[in-house]
């Protein structure tokens, strides 16, 4: 076997992860302890998270505390971090137990971002345009109307369905990630999402047909 051929299969398949992936770089340094390394772990990844608890609460206050509490479970976690699993998945894995804790603590009213699933309907497609004089007026107003109507139809997903959605559609996540974050099996990844789209086509029949 040629030398160089016989370094690479030799070579640490841990080492090799954490010095081909940016973020396994990071986040080898964040659990030895370096500080610097949570600083850029949270500027690659806070605005993300946040968006990803913003899309379930609707509430920005509540997106900017879970997406803090994440790091600092991280921090927590570090050692428990192996640098062969992707940083990213393991970091949402970590969010959603957040929001599920989250969850048993709050009942109340939730709601999601108003994408439509796999099939390429979004809140932007819903928006009417509006030709009268005040047209930004009207916009508002009737987007408005829509948005409360797809969060009261969006509160109507199990819990499970909910979580996929989002994943899926607001962070363009794959069902083989999405079923690694979730702990579940692929096949029910696809399955809720299937579910959760059809429920929504249904209660918003009237929105998304023309």
């Amino acid at each position: 076997m040629p030398p160089a051929l016989a370094h690479v299969n030799d070579a640490d398949p841990v080492q090799t992860a954490t010095s081909l992936d940016p973020d396994a770089r990071i986040m080898a340094r964040v659990r030895d302890g370096d500080q610097e390394a949570v600083v850029d772990l949270v500027h690659r990844y806070q605005d993300e998270l946040t968006g990803f608890f913003y899309h379930l609460s609707w509430d920005q206050l509540v997106a900017e505390e879970l997406a803090q509490d994440v790091f600092v479970n991280a921090y927590r976690a570090r050692e428990r971090w192996v640098p062969t699993a992707r940083v990213r998945t393991w970091l949402y894995r970590i969010a959603h137990n957040l929001w599920i804790d989250h969850l048993r603590r709050q009942k109340r009213h939730l709601s999601l971002d108003a994408e439509m699933g796999s099939e390429g309907v979004r809140y932007r497609d819903l928006l009417p345009a509006a030709e009268v004089a005040n047209a930004a007026a009207e916009i508002e107003r009737r987007a408005g109307d829509i948005r409360a109507r797809v969060q009261t139809a969006l509160a109507e997903l199990p819990d499970g369905q909910r979580a996929v959605f989002v994943l899926a559609n607001n962070h363009g996540m794959k069902y083989q990630d999405i079923a690694q974050v979730l702990g579940i099996p692929e096949g029910t990844v696809k399955s809720r999402m299937h579910g959760a789209v059809r429920i929504l086509r249904e209660l918003l029949r009237d929105l998304v047909e023309p």
